[in-house]
């Protein structure tokens, strides 16, 4: 009777909120009926025959997309987070809002895990796979130092059912570690050439071979990548090399696409590798990540690492007719302490360095690109950027973020750029669903 009462209680709020249209009930439904049954993660989870669960600092969201697109190819009824909300509450609201009676039809749940909601959400859900993608800084004030987090990883490992599968990203030194923590079957995964070190991902040679390997990597701007992937033990030889081309920029995205490609392996052990890999040409990226506009795209970031690598894909492509658009908040999503900003390269939007075969290297400076600081913390924002070398005459301050996007696109001539934080992107979807834009961010599946 508790269980029904606490998702009852969750399915009138879900109601509420959207009627009133103040929000997608991603997190509030489970909040309050996690209240009423504490249990209520574990029992409803348990319905549901395979569970994988997703967790790291970046591209989480992305990469249970992938996962979920390589799902639906096969056939099989999933039922996931995917509006983000990482929490405890959010796995509860999205099972919640699912549920039906007598039995649940879902044959795979796939979760995307906050860093810390990990260690106390992961024994109740009783994952099949867990996937380590990387561990960075993240919100000081919510989990601490990198160390700190990996710690508790690992001991949340030892409390999982050692017939489980866990995935790391080799290319991490820190998730690596986490290999000699679970006694089960452990696999990695890594891009041939780079390394995460600190908080970037950087071009090195030295390179042992890995479960799941992407080689010979090609970026195309915006447009997205190509590689070729090497697994020895799920591809016919160990010389086989698989085509793949991705439509997401940038290195990291290749790893949430190898995390993806090596998660499907394991759940569906019959099917050849380039089934799925042959699908990512159609794969659209979720809202916020690398979210294509008629007029511009956006880029969530939150973290020195993430947005130092949005700001080295975004670099090479910038124009000075184009213009960017940066919203900063520190509400508890998106983490209270903003002093990360002063460890994210901003610079590299000034300085980037492209090679050139005839010419050696070329510095690329788009001075005239005008840039608007936008979010509760506008001007903390706006003096990062005077200090990283943009006109402070080309930087304007507009807290209100509606009124920020309407001012970047009157006499727009190029692309816009938009990068928020969490809670600002959220904020930015209202915007764009009421100006008719686009559709509720909660109803994109």
């Amino acid at each position: 009777m508790r269980l029904l009462l606490a998702i009852l209680v969750g399915k009138i709020i879900a109601q509420l909120i959207r009627f009133l249209k103040i929000g997608g009930g991603s997190a509030a439904p489970g909040l309050y009926a996690l209240k009423i049954d504490p249990d209520l993660v574990e029992k409803l989870a348990s319905r549901i025959p395979k569970h994988v669960i997703i967790t790291g600092t970046n591209g989480k969201t992305t990469t249970s997309r992938i996962l979920a697109h390589f799902a639906k190819m096969s056939g099989l009824k999933i039922i996931r987070n995917h509006t983000g909300s990482n929490l405890e509450r959010g796995i509860a609201s999205t099972l919640i809002s699912s549920f039906q009676l007598p039995v649940s039809n879902f044959q795979l749940g796939i979760w995307e895990l906050d860093e810390a909601a990990f260690n106390t959400v992961a024994p109740k859900l009783k994952p099949d796979i867990v996937v380590f993608l990387n561990v960075f800084r993240d919100q000081l004030d919510r989990y601490g130092e990198v160390d700190s987090v990996v710690k508790r990883w690992c001991n949340t490992l030892k409390m999982l059912n050692l017939q489980a599968t866990v995935l790391v990203n080799g290319d991490d030194a820190n998730c690596a570690k986490l290999t000699k923590c679970f006694k089960g079957k452990t696999l990695k995964f890594g891009v041939r050439d780079y390394k995460i070190v600190g908080e970037s991902i950087q071009h090195q040679k030295e390179q042992e071979n890995f479960d799941f390997e992407a080689k010979n990597v090609k970026l195309n701007g915006l447009k997205g990548s190509f590689f070729h992937l090497q697994s020895p033990s799920f591809l016919a030889s160990r010389s086989e090399h698989l085509p793949v081309a991705l439509p997401l920029p940038g290195i990291y995205h290749i790893y949430d696409a190898l995390a993806a490609i090596a998660c499907a392996t394991q759940l569906f052990p019959d099917t050849l590798i380039h089934r799925y890999t042959d699908t990512l040409k159609n794969f659209k990226p979720a809202f916020g990540r690398v979210e294509r506009l008629e007029f511009g795209s956006i880029f969530l970031i939150k973290n020195p690492a993430g947005a130092t690598q949005v700001f080295e894909t975004i670099a090479p492509n910038l124009k000075p007719n184009d213009r960017l658009l940066m919203a900063l908040n520190d509400n508890l999503a998106d983490g209270t302490d903003v002093s990360w900003i002063w460890d994210a390269n901003f610079e590299v939007l000034l300085r980037h360095k492209k090679s050139s075969k005839s010419a050696g290297v070329k510095v690329k400076t788009p001075q005239g690109c005008t840039l608007i600081a936008s979010g509760n913390r506008a001007y903390d924002l706006a003096n990062r950027l005077k200090y990283a070398g943009f006109n402070p005459e080309l930087i304007n301050v507009q807290k209100d973020l509606s009124k920020a996007l309407q001012e970047a696109r009157d006499g727009l001539n190029g692309h816009l750029f938009i990068l928020p934080t969490y809670t600002a992107m959220l904020e930015l979807q209202g915007i764009l669903t009421k100006s008719g834009i686009k559709k509720n961010y909660w109803e994109e599946v």
